[in-house]
């Protein structure tokens, strides 16, 4: 009679991720589980590598981003101005107004930033890209649009509260919108999964985001030219970061 032999309770827990077949995309419950890893130089450097071909699509995507944004807060300000919500005769008021439109507007163009960095994320997957790709988002207007509300109050009050919560949940919640759409999560299941995955390496991934800052910066002073490079360099490294947690799905066909 055979025995068998019970599982010892004090073993280091091992991920079925460590197994699956190579090419396998994670489940996030895998995802969340294994212990990723990543060097910034590398994940910068093999982001730029991938700058080409994606310049006119990241760059115009944020063109649009930009202009569309400025609509919706411009329109927010006529209704909020017509609606009695900011009278220029009360600081409170405009204050408050101003508050709002901040929060809603970037709420609504938030769609379009999410299809910017489903290309950043494809493109870190080595997938097929498009000018299309920028859009996908609308599909997801309305989970896209809560998730960035839940972000931007989240963040707003943790900034109110001696500003270190709120230092923390801008970064820790970075990766919320790619969730929603590339894997489809609920606005809340995608906040906290970003939550959770990011604060495993906070400091470092806090540390990437100074660095691609620096770099934004510094490209941004011959007349903002080198941002048609570094802008196309930020939103793959995200995409790489991603990756490096989540896998990637392949495309829809």
């Amino acid at each position: 009679m055979s025995e068998t032999t019970a599982p010892n309770p004090y073993a280091a827990p091992v991920s079925n991720l460590q197994d699956a077949p190579s090419g396998q995309v994670p489940t996030i419950a895998e995802a969340l589980s294994r212990r990723y890893d990543f060097s910034i130089g590398d994940l910068i450097s093999e982001s730029w590598q991938r700058v080409n071909g994606t310049k006119g699509i990241i760059f115009g995507g944020f063109i649009i981003f930009y202009v569309v944004m400025l609509i919706a807060t411009t329109v927010l300000g006529f209704v909020f101005g017509a609606l009695g919500i900011i009278s220029e005769t009360s600081v409170t008021s405009m204050m408050i107004g101003q508050f709002l439109i901040s929060i809603l507007g970037s709420a609504l163009t938030y769609p379009l930033l999410a299809g910017v960095n489903l290309v950043g994320i494809r493109r870190a997957a080595d997938q097929p890209i498009s000018f299309n790709d920028v859009f996908k988002g609308l599909g997801l207007f309305v989970p896209l649009l809560i998730t960035a509300l839940l972000m931007n109050v989240l963040v707003y009050v943790g900034l109110m509260l001696l500003i270190i919560p709120g230092l923390y949940l801008s970064i820790a919640y970075v990766l919320a919108v790619p969730l929603v759409i590339e894997r489809g999560l609920s606005p809340w299941q995608a906040l906290e999964t970003s939550r959770k995955a990011i604060t495993q390496h906070w400091f470092k991934i806090f540390g990437l985001f100074i660095v691609l800052g620096l770099i934004i910066i510094v490209s941004a002073i011959p007349l903002g030219i080198g941002l048609i490079w570094t802008l196309p360099l930020a939103i793959i490294s995200m995409g790489a970061l991603y990756r490096t947690i989540f896998g990637v799905l392949p495309p829809a066909n």
